[in-house]
C-alpha cells in the first residue's frame, strides 16, 4: 500500500509565507512607532520637525530674583534713556578702563578706542563713552553675570553671523566673556574644509580638553545670501557678486553646533543695478525681501526645537559724527544727505523681518531690537568723522549683549 503524502499543497504553503511576511511587517511597524513614542527618531527627521504647540524648555541659564519688578523685552528696554555714572578710575591707563567696564580682551580688536594712545583725546572719549549707561523706564534688567554666562555657553554655544556690525556685537562679547574664554587648541571644523574661511572664535578653558569645542564664533557673511541667485552657500562656494567692498562666507553649514544664533545683515545692501535697472530703493527692497524669506524658510525647516534665533536689529549712522559729545535725547534719523549713505533704509530692513516674526509666531526664531537706543549714541562712533556707523568699545555695544543675556535667561525662566 502506498505511504500517504503528507507534504502541503502549493497553494497552502504560498498562503503561509504571506500571513508570515504580513505578520512580520507589522510587528516591525509596531515596533518603529513604539520607538517614536519612546522620543527615538533618527536626528535628521527630528531636526527637519517645524516647531510644536509646546515649547521645548532650554537649560536655565540663571536664577531670576523673586523681588524684581516687570522684567524687559527687547521692544519695552529700548524705552529710556541714557544715564550719565561717571567710573572713577586709579590711573589714566587702558589697564583701568577695562577694569571698570568688567573687560578681559585677548584680541586685537579694531574699535578698543581707549587703546589709541597716540591719537590725540581718544582715551578720554573713549572713558566719556563708557560714563553712560542705559536705564530703561519700564521695566527691569536681569543683573550681567559674566561668569555664569561664560559657563552657560560652554553647553550651549553662541554664533554671530552677519556684516561687521555683528563682528563688532562679537568682540564686545569676546570682551565681556575673556576671563574664561581663550583660542582653541586646534582645527574646530567650523570652516567645514573651507581654506578661503577665516572664522573667529572662543572656547571656553573648561572645554579645552573636548576636541573640536567652541562656545562662541563669528562667522561673516554681509549678505547672508550669494546676491547672484540667493543661494544660502555651503563652504567652497563662490561668494559671488559683491557690492563695493566686503565678505561673503557661507554659515548654515555650522548652525547644528549653536543653541543661540545672532544674525543681522543691513549695512551692505545698497541700491545698485544688480536689482534693477533703475538702481532704486524699491528694487533693492524686492530683493533683500525676497533673499531674507529664503533664509527664514530655511530657518524654520532646520533648527532643532531647542535652538534659538535672534534677529538682531540695524542701528543707523551719524554723519559728521564728531559734532555729537553726549547722548542724545531724541533720534536724528538719516534722511540720504551727504555721509548718511543708505542708513535710512536699516528700518524698512528691520520690518521686513518683524513682518515675518510676527507672521510666523514661531518661538525659536525672535526680534532683537537694539535700535531705539542705539540711535541716540552719535557720540560713541568709532572714528569720528571716518567711520560714523560702528561704535567703540567698551560703549553701547555692551548694553546689547547684557541684553541678550537678559532675553536668554528669560527664555529659559519661560517668561519670553
Amino acid at each position: 500500500m502506498p505511504s500517504a503524502d503528507t507534504s502541503m499543497p502549493q497553494y497552502m504553503w504560498s498562503r503561509t509565507v504571506y500571513v508570515v511576511a504580513f505578520v512580520w511587517l507589522l510587528l516591525l511597524w509596531l515596533l518603529v512607532w513604539s520607538w517614536r513614542d519612546d522620543g527615538i527618531v533618527p536626528t535628521s527627521e527630528r531636526e527637519s520637525d517645524g516647531p510644536t504647540n509646546v515649547i521645548a524648555p532650554i537649560e536655565p541659564l540663571i536664577t531670576i530674583p523673586e523681588d524684581m519688578g516687570t522684567l524687559c523685552t527687547s521692544d519695552t528696554y529700548n524705552v529710556g534713556q541714557w544715564v550719565r555714572r561717571e567710573k572713577l578710575l586709579r590711573a589714566d591707563k587702558p589697564s583701568d578702563i577695562e577694569k571698570v567696564a568688567g573687560y578681559h580682551c585677548s584680541g586685537g580688536f579694531p574699535h578698543k578706542c581707549y587703546r589709541r594712545l597716540d591719537e590725540g583725546n581718544e582715551f578720554n572719549r573713549s572713558k566719556h563713552i563708557m560714563d553712560y549707561v542705559w536705564e530703561p523706564s519700564e521695566c527691569e534688567l536681569v543683573p550681567f553675570d559674566a561668569k555664569r554666562f561664560a559657563e552657560y555657553l560652554s553647553n550651549h554655544p553662541l554664533v554671530f553671523v552677519g556684516d561687521s556690525i555683528n563682528q563688532l556685537e562679537f568682540e564686545s562679547m569676546g570682551c565681556l566673556l575673556g576671563e574664561k574664554l581663550t583660542s582653541p587648541p586646534g582645527d574646530t571644523q567650523l570652516s567645514g574644509g573651507d581654506r578661503n574661511m577665516w572664522v573667529s572664535q572662543f572656547v571656553h578653558q573648561d572645554k579645552l580638553h573636548v576636541e573640536g569645542a567652541v562656545t562662541m564664533a563669528y562667522l561673516r557673511s554681509d549678505y547672508l545670501v550669494r546676491l547672484d541667485d540667493f543661494k544660502l552657500m555651503e563652504p567652497n562656494d563662490d561668494e559671488g557678486y559683491i557690492i563695493g567692498k566686503g565678505t561673503n562666507f557661507p554659515w548654515v553649514h555650522a548652525l547644528s553646533r549653536f543653541d543661540h544664533i545672532v544674525i543681522n545683515t543691513a549695512a551692505h545692501w545698497h541700491t545698485d543695478l544688480k536689482w534693477g535697472p533703475n538702481e532704486s530703493d524699491k528694487e533693492m527692497m524686492d530683493a533683500y525681501r525676497r533673499a531674507m524669506r529664503i533664509i527664514f524658510d530655511y530657518l524654520q525647516r532646520n533648527l532643532r526645537p531647542v535652538q534659538r534665533v535672534w534677529v538682531r536689529s540695524t542701528p543707523y549712522g551719524h554723519a559728521k559724527c564728531s559734532r555729537y559729545t553726549e547722548p542724545s535725547k531724541t533720534p536724528f534719523a538719516p534722511t540720504r544727505k551727504e555721509g548718511e549713505f543708505q542708513w535710512d533704509m536699516f528700518e524698512k530692513m528691520d520690518q521686513v523681518w518683524k513682518e515675518m516674526i510676527d507672521e510666523a509666531q514661531d518661538y525659536r526664531i525672535r526680534f532683537f531690537n537694539v535700535s531705539n537706543m542705539a540711535n541716540l549714541r552719535g557720540d560713541a562712533h568709532s572714528r569720528p568723522d571716518s567711520d560714523c556707523l560702528h561704535t567703540c568699545l567698551p560703549g553701547p555695544v555692551d548694553d546689547w549683549n547684557k541684553l541678550l543675556f537678559h532675553e536668554i535667561a528669560r527664555d529659559a525662566a519661560g517668561s519670553a
